[in-house]
């Protein structure tokens, strides 16, 4: 596993959530209860857009089907029966958010 620049934590502390792909993920960082985390950009149920769901401080709300998922685990709170959100480790260096992925090999 390595750890990939997600960008600056001050944009990210600023703006509350972004999206990005790195290392051919697709990511949704989110600043919520004074931390940085990394969750799937898309939702495993109906994979809507999670940067449309509202954000609390502990959990991202799905806006398909207004599931929730804890942003520390990627547990469902509520909703559908459905997986949990994938969720990947954060860290801030040197006032960059790096996430910790595995590089995937893309295929021609």
């Amino acid at each position: 596993m390595e750890w990939f620049d997600a960008g600056p934590w001050e944009r990210l502390a600023s703006r509350g959530k972004s999206e990005a792909e790195i290392a051919g993920h697709a990511l949704l960082l989110v600043f919520a209860n004074g931390a940085a985390h990394a969750v799937s950009a898309i939702c495993p149920h109906h994979a809507a857009w999670m940067i449309e769901g509202g954000i609390g401080d502990r959990f991202i709300d799905c806006p398909r089907h207004q599931g929730r998922f804890d942003l520390a685990t990627g547990a469902k709170l509520r909703g559908p029966d459905c997986p949990s959100l994938a969720v990947f480790p954060t860290r801030v260096r040197e006032g960059r958010v790096e996430v910790q992925l595995s590089r995937r090999v893309t295929r021609p």
